[in-house]
């Protein structure tokens, strides 16, 4: 026998792997249908409110999505990953300090079942860091990632445009030249 708590999660499981092969907006609607039968199920469970948010900055509704995420932020504040989530979606309406101070949240919520996070934060750090001019802030955000995700390629990636731009600033234009 089926019981509630296996509904909800068959429910969530059914609406990632949906959102996951996000080939079109149909799969995501019905995504976005299922984690809201999900939530008529069990309102107060933050993952639910996590995936709603997901899904609706794939539909690109930012403003949705933030509304969604505070939701499970309500429900669970200490929650790294919601913290996580939000400073994605402020960075996504352009609201840079308000995600730079999410991002903190984030860091300091972070516990032992969230190493699976800490490269995306790290990530997600530095890349609103380089947003608000804050570029050698953002170079020591992405090196500190390293050290800790040693072998992440979005971490590196994001990192060597920085380092090219630091290295291409050190030139001096000379007088003179071609003519």
């Amino acid at each position: 026998m089926e019981t509630y708590h296996d509904d909800f999660e068959d429910v969530l499981d059914m609406a990632r792997v949906l959102l996951g092969g996000n080939e079109d907006s149909a799969d995501l609607w019905e995504a976005n249908d299922l984690v809201n039968r999900a939530l008529r199920l069990r309102p107060g469970g933050p993952q639910a409110w996590i995936l709603k948010c997901q899904i609706l900055s794939a539909l690109d509704d930012a403003t949705a999505a933030l509304a969604a995420i505070e939701m499970a932020i309500k429900r669970a504040p200490r929650l790294a990953e919601a913290q996580y989530w939000k400073a994605a979606v402020l960075a996504d309406l352009e609201r840079y300090r308000d995600a730079l101070r999410a991002t903190e949240r984030a860091f300091r919520h972070l516990g032992s079942e969230d190493d699976w996070l800490v490269e995306d934060l790290y990530c997600e750090k530095a890349m609103i860091l380089d947003a608000i001019g804050r570029q050698d802030d953002a170079l020591a955000t992405f090196e500190a990632g390293l050290v800790h995700c040693p072998n992440s390629v979005i971490l590196k990636a994001g990192l060597e445009p920085l380092r090219r731009e630091r290295i291409r600033a050190t030139f001096k234009v000379l007088d003179g030249g071609l003519r």
